[in-house]
């Protein structure tokens, strides 16, 4: 593949699969389906994995009679990638202005988020705590952690630079093979992963994520969310080594009501390497 050569235009996304809608930041590619009467569930991805991680998720709930929308985060999958700094307003901003474009705010809604989605789900309930209903959190960022040197070394600017420089594409592509622990079909899932690369903007994308989004520091956000009885989840992986499997203890800590189940032989990804597991008991949650 050559990378970052194409751009996402009008004419490209014709060609591409699910839906578009502008937003004041740009297009944002999207997936909306289910019965129009059932409860709402919005599916938000990770740092750098577009939404088909939640392959899975999204079709067993559709399924099972909720009104499920997942979507891409700007710079990642096929939502265009604007010149701003990726901070955690600009996500939750595009969350804000994209379930009040596509009408789903008659009815609180229930949020699920992984890794970095995570996070973009605690903070946007902080802000709009009027709008959400449920929040379900898979490893999801948050509290300080160790392992994962990459994502550490992305928060410097000089050494976030020339990571990106020397190692860039290919790089990232490796990255997210210690996310599936012992998973049978990761080709499938990396040959996918790879497409959003054709897009320009990818990298700026990435990069700038990880200099402006506050990935440790969301304590005080999780305390408030527990203060205000927000009925949550978490699931983690067991043998997680991008946010290591010790680090929900912290999560349990601040938020002593949450609904905790732990994956077995499981890594950052278990509701794609394990959704048996994650969605019987997603399920069970958003129906209690």
């Amino acid at each position: 593949m050559e990378y970052e050569s194409l751009e996402l235009t009008d004419q490209t996304r014709a060609t591409l699969p699910g839906e578009f809608i502008q937003l004041t930041d740009g297009y944002v590619h999207y997936e909306l389906a289910g019965s129009p009467e059932g409860d709402v569930v919005i599916l938000i991805h990770g740092f750098s994995s577009p939404s088909l991680v939640w392959d899975h998720t999204y079709e067993f709930l559709v399924k099972n009679g909720f009104r499920v929308l997942r979507y891409d985060l700007f710079g990642r999958g096929y939502s265009d990638r604007p010149k701003i700094k990726y901070k955690m307003d600009l996500f939750t901003r595009q969350l804000y202005e994209l379930v009040n474009q596509l009408g789903l705010t008659q009815n609180k809604f229930n949020i699920v988020g992984l890794s970095m989605g995570g996070g973009i789900c605690v903070a946007f309930t902080d802000k709009n705590p009027n709008l959400v209903k449920k929040v379900s959190l898979v490893d999801p960022i948050g509290f300080p952690f160790g392992g994962n040197i990459q994502l550490l070394i992305l928060k410097i600017p000089v050494l976030n630079r020339l990571l990106m420089r020397f190692i860039g594409h290919k790089r990232l592509i490796e990255s997210q093979k210690p996310d599936f622990y012992q998973y049978d079909r990761l080709d499938e899932y990396l040959d996918e992963y790879e497409e959003q690369m054709a897009y320009k903007g990818f990298l700026r994308a990435i990069r700038s994520t990880a200099l402006n989004t506050p990935f440790t520091n969301l304590e005080k956000t999780y305390e408030r969310l527990e203060q205000r009885k927000v009925p949550m989840q978490l699931f983690w992986g067991e043998k997680d080594q991008t946010i290591p499997f010790n680090t929900s203890q912290k999560v349990l800590t601040t938020v002593p009501s949450i609904e905790f189940n732990p994956i077995k032989n499981c890594g950052h990804m278990p509701q794609y390497t394990h959704p048996s597991e994650v969605n019987p008991l997603l399920l069970k949650f958003l129906r209690d």
